[in-house]
């Protein structure tokens, strides 16, 4: 309940401010406070399988995920960009935009890498909204 709190206080900043992979990261309670449940890539994504990972992980487990190819930046910015796309009305991308794009990209690795600059760039702010 305490992080539920602390998560409605926290959507004015949310909306207002350039979230990156590294916020969700470091607050795993907002997660929490967004979904009401920690959530697995499967959930999110509508995927059944991450070369590599299970598609069983949690949120907070792609965020903080160490790999350093492009499936583990696609987990990583793919992840905050959903979860931003949820709080922020004005983010570049829709949710569905977020999950089809997530989906279509993790069939390879080069193309995970492409798609995840791309989820990074919105993340900082760096993307037009699609209004």
């Amino acid at each position: 309940m305490e992080n539920q709190a602390f998560a409605v206080t926290m959507y004015p900043r949310l909306i207002a401010e350039k979230i990156h992979a590294c916020f969700w990261s470091n607050h795993p309670g907002l997660i929490f406070g967004v979904l009401g449940w920690w959530g697995t890539l499967g959930n999110a994504f509508g995927v059944t399988s991450i070369p590599g990972m299970s598609s069983g992980i949690t949120l907070p487990q792609a965020l903080s995920n160490t790999r350093k190819d492009g499936i583990g930046a696609l987990l990583r910015e793919g992840t905050a960009s959903y979860l931003n796309s949820l709080v922020n009305h004005k983010f570049p991308y829709t949710t569905s935009q977020v999950r089809d794009q997530f989906a279509a990209s993790i069939t390879s690795n080069k193309a995970a890498a492409a798609q995840a600059q791309l989820f990074k760039m919105a993340n900082e702010g760096r993307t037009k909204p699609n209004f």
